[in-house]
């Protein structure tokens, strides 16, 4: 009864025909939902930061613009090369930069799209694959409901660059450690390989994704040890080892203590532990009062009872894994928020935060199917005798689960930005634009633009100012061989 679902349309009955309906329906509104939020991608616009590393990129390159930034601000090689490729596609193609930005940032969201979608897919290998379409498009769909800044998950680049690729590489990593521990399998050098290198681009992001790959891949060893399976020592001493390389090349770049000093209120050990704790604890509040997060953990249960593993662990096993992978995610998240207070003295930043949501969302995602998986055959036995025996149905499930969605889906705090501000996304689009054509085309060495008059904080959080030496004005200016570049109502 379970596995109805992937027997060839000719061959079902009536009901499979109805199920075959729902999972397609449950595929389309989470599916409508992405779409819409990733074509909006052609509205983002060049901020501050990005004007920046476009006038850098246009003198220095790719090369001596990393190393420029390595020594004075940052060690995040990959993310520093990554936010240089709107400038380059603008240069090589000849299109303007606001052009080369949306089509940037329209692939970045294709790709993550890809990239969780291939996490969810290897963590369920006996669903069809109308299922596994709706769990991975259910799954992206509850990232980007539930995201801290939806704006700086997909639309603001120099954010994107620096957590949205570590954190599907962790959740990739992750996924594949406890998929070998669950179905007591090892680690191909193939796919050794491919983790090493992943870890090591994941690292080069940011100054916390390296500890986080290395406590998994840590705890992935010392977990094949426990449950008596091989270890794959040099496997892992080879994932470690790129991690380590990469986490190193960040955490020594010399950048990083001019930063520190230009924020006084970081490098306090002890307060940082605690008001981490208090950052972090917030914010996991916050994760549970998501709708979209709820719904979601409730499908990846649901889905777990209806397609039960076929070959499954000892129960005990399974909820030490989950519990474990759970543990490790809760760690993570608590050590970034830590990491940032002793950095900057501050509580972790929302572009940050969209990080942490991913990982714990997918490890919340494995620990439930692990847990579920474990008390299975007791949940299935009660759920089969009360009012609800209809949710494990071939039709009921769908159709719950689609319900569900959707009202989880309007209900999230994407969703009702989304509705807000959706009025005047093309306003500001429309905007930047006429700014662009301005700056382009203005023969005058000071240059006084209008400010924004639609600011939808959905796709932008700062607007020229009245200092024009400073952030973003200089950067712009320069990118543009201006002298100056004002915001229209300033008084001189």
């Amino acid at each position: 009864m379970y596995n109805q679902g992937v027997i060839p349309l000719a061959a079902r009955p009536h009901a499979d025909r109805r199920a075959w309906i729902g999972w397609t329906l449950g595929c389309l509104f989470p599916a409508i939902f992405l779409l819409l939020l990733f074509a909006l991608t052609s509205l983002s616009a060049p901020e501050h930061d990005d004007f920046c590393f476009a006038e850098l990129y246009v003198r220095h390159g790719f090369i001596d613009t990393v190393s420029l930034f390595y020594h004075t601000q940052s060690g995040r090689v990959l993310a520093l090369w990554l936010t240089q490729v709107p400038p380059a596609i603008s240069a090589a193609a000849n299109v303007s930069l606001l052009s080369a930005y949306s089509l940037t940032m329209a692939v970045i969201a294709a790709l993550f799209l890809a990239a969780t979608s291939l996490a969810v897919v290897r963590a369920w290998p006996g669903a069809s694959a109308l299922q596994l379409a709706f769990l991975a498009l259910a799954f992206a769909s509850a990232v980007v409901s539930a995201a801290p800044s939806v704006r700086d998950l997909l639309y603001w680049l120099s954010a994107v660059t620096c957590y949205v690729p570590p954190a599907v590489a962790t959740i990739l990593i992750l996924g594949e450690c406890v998929r070998a521990l669950d179905r007591q399998a090892g680690f191909s050098w193939t796919l050794s390989l491919a983790m090493a290198l992943g870890g090591l681009a994941a690292a080069l992001c940011n100054e916390f994704t390296g500890a986080w790959l290395l406590l998994i891949v840590a705890a992935s060893l010392a977990a094949r040890h426990l449950f008596g399976q091989q270890r794959q020592i040099a496997h892992h001493v080879l994932i470690a080892a790129a991690i380590g390389i990469g986490w190193i090349i960040v955490v020594s770049a010399s950048g990083n203590g001019t930063r520190m000093e230009q924020l006084p209120n970081g490098g306090h050990a002890i307060s940082s532990v605690l008001q981490a704790l208090v950052d972090s604890l917030v914010g996991l509040g916050r994760f549970l009062r998501e709708p979209a997060v709820i719904v979601w953990l409730a499908a990846v249960g649901l889905m777990t009872l209806a397609e039960p593993d076929p070959t499954p662990q000892a129960p005990y096993k399974s909820r030490l894994l989950a519990l474990g992978t759970i543990a490790i995610s809760l760690a993570c998240c608590y050590f970034e928020y830590f990491a940032h207070r002793y950095a900057t003295g501050m509580r972790l930043v929302e572009r940050a935060q969209n990080q942490a949501l991913i990982l714990l969302l997918f490890g919340s995602t494995l620990g439930v199917k692990l847990l579920v998986g474990a008390y299975g055959p007791q949940l299935r036995e009660r759920i089969a005798g009360s009012a609800f025996r209809g949710l494990l149905g071939p039709v009921g499930m769908p159709a719950s689960l689609t319900l569900l969605t959707i009202a989880s889906l309007c209900l999230s705090s994407t969703g009702l930005l989304l509705r807000a501000q959706w009025q005047s996304l093309y306003p500001y689009w429309q905007e930047s634009a006429e700014r662009h054509t301005l700056l382009t085309t203005s023969p005058e060495a000071v240059v006084v633009v209008p400010r924004h008059q639609r600011t939808p904080s959905l796709l932008m959080t700062s607007d020229v100012t009245a200092n024009a030496d400073r952030l973003p004005n200089d950067c712009i200016a320069r990118y543009y061989h201006k002298s100056a570049v004002y915001a229209a109502d300033t008084p001189r």
